[in-house]
Formats: structure tokens, sequence, C-alpha cells
């Protein structure tokens, strides 16, 4: 059931991405801002917003540049552009301002899952401030030597190769070792959720689960290369409501390794406000898995907790 508005705004330098809103709420007491993965898009969220929209909650969801419906007919899936990184943080700002002039008086929560969460991570750099919280989906620390050797190898292949290319060989280092932990699988991405009919609609979908090109990677391993350098970090607010949360299963957050480590760094900021949330048995769609209404009951919860923040 389509319960969204669809419509296209102008994001940075006028580009033209596509916007949902879930607004069927009487009284709205809140707004969520929803940043999606790679290799997704908003609608996969329909569930989730359609929970909150009951919960009093006006739900934003945008495609990223190259994601969904912001996809043009002849662009390459997951294609960013120069500044990709960047451009779709300034994108979801122009998506605040939209929200705020409609809104100028709920509080303003940000739901970032996976890829959406490192934009999330460093779109809180900048305009931390104005939101009342940010809830890190399927997140991590991604500040190691691979970070560093992913970049210059998808460095290389930008400057060599066609850059609009899948990057199969990036795929595969980033990927492959993804479904080593999941006794009997079977499909690439189990490693998803436990939910069968998840994983299949996700295989099944071309905007979807498809090799990200070159370009993509050159974008996200520059941001996540930049992304924590420590006088950036000391923009944050230090009472900017964090919650992180993710799956002990997944493996993007190293089995909940990377995941501490990005609550620890938070923490040595001396923020005030900052939750790990690690949930048992669940993989990387936390939202997706077979004990989701849990997860929505947590963070509608951590939320209320928050809710008259500023």
């Amino acid at each position: 059931m389509n319960t969204y508005k669809e419509t296209f705004i102008k994001g940075k330098n006028g580009a033209r991405i596509c916007l949902r809103i879930w607004d069927n709420v009487a009284n709205p007491k809140g707004v969520i801002q929803i940043f999606h993965g790679m290799a997704e898009y908003s609608i996969r969220y329909n569930d989730f917003a359609n929970v909150f929209n009951d919960k009093g909650f006006v739900v934003y969801g945008n495609d990223h540049r190259g994601h969904g419906k912001t996809l043009t007919e002849n662009e390459t899936p997951g294609y960013l552009g120069k500044n990709g990184f960047y451009n779709i943080v300034e994108d979801e700002k122009v998506i605040f301002d939209l929200i705020k002039s409609n809104y100028a008086d709920l509080p303003l929560f940000i739901f970032a899952h996976s890829f959406g969460s490192f934009i999330a991570q460093e779109y809180i750099i900048h305009y931390s401030k104005e939101i009342n919280g940010v809830i890190l989906s399927g997140s991590a620390k991604q500040s190691g030597i691979d970070v560093k050797a992913a970049y210059i190898l998808a460095s290389m292949q930008n400057k060599l190769f066609d850059n609009t290319k899948e990057a199969k060989l990036i795929d595969r280092l980033t990927f492959g070792s993804y479904s080593k932990r999941i006794k009997k699988k079977k499909t690439k991405f189990d490693w998803l959720s436990h939910d069968e009919k998840i994983v299949d609609d996700y295989i099944k979908d071309r905007l979807c689960g498809y090799i990200s090109p070159i370009d993509f990677y050159y974008n996200f391993f520059g941001g996540l290369k930049n992304l924590y350098k420590p006088k950036k970090l000391e923009n944050i607010s230090k009472s900017l409501p964090i919650l992180i949360i993710s799956g002990e299963m997944d493996p993007i957050g190293k089995y909940g390794r990377l995941v501490e480590k990005l609550y620890e760094q938070y923490k040595s900021l001396n923020m005030e406000n900052v939750t790990l949330r690690l949930i048992e048995d669940c993989r990387h769609e936390i939202l997706n898995e077979t004990n989701k209404e849990e997860v929505y009951d947590y963070i509608y919860n951590w939320i209320m907790l928050n809710y008259h923040h500023h």
C-alpha cells in the first residue's frame, strides 16, 4: 500500500532528488528524516514509516544520488559523481530545511542506516545544533588501514578505468567475507537479515544489491578517509543525543567490534548522551529482522526519552 507522497526536489547543485513523505498523521509530534543505505532506496523503509506515522511521527526519506527513483534512465546505479559523498550530505540539509519550513516547531530526528549512517556521521559535524537526535543503524567506525588501502585502490581505478563500471574487485574485497559466519547460507545477501522474504525481495529488485561502480567507492572511501579528523569531530554539539544501534551479527560493524569503537569515539569527545545497543541474533538490517517490532519499540522509546531535548 502506498502511504507516501512522492515528489522531486532540487538538491545541491540543482540535482533532481526523489523525496518520499509519509505524513498520514493527525497531530504530529515530531519528524524522522531517513538516510538510506547503499544499493537500496527509501521505499524499503515503508513499514518503519507507517509504524512511526501511527506513533505520531511524520517521516521524510529521499533516494540518494544514483539510487532509487533519483536515478535517471541512462545513469549507472550507484554513480554519485564528483564530490558525491559531500553532495549527499548537502542534499540532506536541503531536505532538513524543507522539513523545518513545514514543521518549524517539531523535534526532528535522523534515522541513518549503513552507508547513510556514514553520511550522518559527516552531517552532524556540520549541522548537529539543529537536530534533536541521530540514530546510527548498521554503522561502524571505519578508520583503519583497510579504509586507506581501499581508498588508494579506488582512486587508482577511478583514474585508470571508466568509473561507471562495476567495481567487482572492491566489491569482492569489501563484501566477500560478509557471509562467512552464516552456517547454511542460501544467497549472497543472507547477512542482511534472517527474514528470507526480505532477502529475496532485495535480490529481485533491480534497484537493490547491484555491484556499485568504481565512482561510488571512490566517493565513499574518500568520505571515510576524512571523516574522523579530530578537528572536525570537535564541531559536533556535546549535547546531541546519539543512538548507535546494530545487530550483533552484522559484519559491517565487525560483529559489534567497530560499533563499539564508534561509541567510544563519541564518548571520548565528552558527549553527554550517547547510547550503544547491540541486538542479539540480529544481522545488518535491524528494521527488517524477524524481531523488528522489538527494534521499532526500542527506537521509539529512545526518541521519546530525548523528545524534549532542545
